[in-house]
């Protein structure tokens, strides 16, 4: 009789944790409009562009511009790519043709869990 009393709460105990569980069915939604960083060095116009505009250093600063919303804001899609700005380098690199690049007004769609 006592196992079956403990074998009972045991069971209770396991399953009505997953009954207190938060179901995510709502998100706040925001669209937010910012510039990337801009490239890294100074490379040739079309290497740096192709580098400030696409790729994992495209996403990773696309994705940094929801967290700049606060916590718990997460990246749900680009919503416009954006412009290219190219300018040319200085100092050392002046007069070789070499660019650094970023992307201008990159539209992203931010989510959060209501609350």
């Amino acid at each position: 009789m006592k196992i079956n009393i403990f074998f009972l709460m045991a069971m209770l105990v396991t399953f009505s944790s997953q009954s207190f569980a938060t179901n995510v069915d709502e998100w706040n939604y925001e669209n937010i409009t910012g510039t990337l960083k801009p490239t890294p060095g100074c490379k040739d116009k079309e290497k740096a562009s192709k580098q400030a505009s696409s790729g994992y250093r495209f996403k990773k600063y696309a994705k940094l511009l929801c967290g700049s919303k606060g916590y718990g804001w997460a990246i749900d899609e680009i919503v416009d790519n954006g412009e290219i700005i190219c300018e040319e380098c200085e100092g050392d690199y002046e007069n070789t043709e070499k660019y650094r690049c970023h992307v201008k007004d990159v539209v992203v769609k931010c989510k959060q869990v209501a609350r």
